[in-house]
């Protein structure tokens, strides 16, 4: 089993009274290619936080194909949809195999449904035209994000649209999360700029909900640092 290391935001989240529930996030495209969850990672998580459930971002991926494999929105939505009930099957696979019966699995497309999604999307979106220090958290993990991808030349303007929607959309997935008692997110890479500043403390004024939720980052011997 690899070595995990670990660093939480805010730095004293591991101590604090747990009254909430975790997940562990899983993206698409996300460090774990070919592998949706590594067990180390559900076993720190069981070990140190609690049991949590798995949360896919499907729905939320067709920004992706549509910003990187140029595709129209409908075949894009079709895409993150499929691709999105395929993790959901390998994931309930690898608990099956590795006897967790306890883990439940809910994806991103079910929270887009919510009545106030678009109402608490125009309010991000307002916060990333206004808020300088909100909008440039945004932007650096789109430059990060980006870099990790390897794409040296200046991204154009759909690109970065879809990289920005992305994570406003995010944004708005994690708050109703948080405000449906999920108090810890898990994530195998790194956590979003914006989502650091604000349960830190730094970024006042975002999002009520998101200050009180604790991010966890866990990365395993040998993977690569951004």
């Amino acid at each position: 089993m690899q070595r995990i290391t670990v660093k939480a935001f805010p730095p004293t989240g591991l101590a604090r009274e747990r009254r909430g529930k975790t997940f562990i996030g899983i993206s698409l495209k996300g460090p774990l290619v070919g592998a949706p969850l590594r067990r180390e990672v559900l076993d720190w998580t069981q070990s140190n936080v609690g049991t949590p459930d798995l949360f896919v971002g499907d729905y939320l991926n067709r920004h992706n194909y549509q910003a990187f494999d140029r595709v129209p929105e409908a075949q894009a939505i079709e895409q993150a949809m499929r691709d999105g009930a395929r993790t959901i099957d390998h994931l309930k696979g690898l608990l099956s195999a590795w006897g967790v019966v306890d883990v439940a699995i809910t994806s991103a497309s079910c929270l887009y449904k919510d009545p106030s999604f678009s109402s608490r999307l125009a309010r991000f979106n307002k916060q990333y035209s206004e808020n300088e220090s909100f909008k440039t958290l945004i932007d650096r993990a789109v430059d990060a994000y980006l870099t990790r991808k390897r794409h040296d030349k200046k991204p154009d303007e759909n690109v970065s649209r879809h990289c920005v929607a992305y994570q406003l959309e995010e944004l708005v997935l994690f708050e109703l999360l948080a405000e449906a008692n999920y108090r810890t997110l898990v994530y195998a890479g790194p956590q979003l700029p914006v989502m650091k500043s604000i349960v830190s403390g730094q970024l006042k004024g975002a999002s009520d909900a998101l200050e009180a939720l604790t991010l966890i980052e866990l990365r395993t011997h040998g993977d690569r640092s951004v």
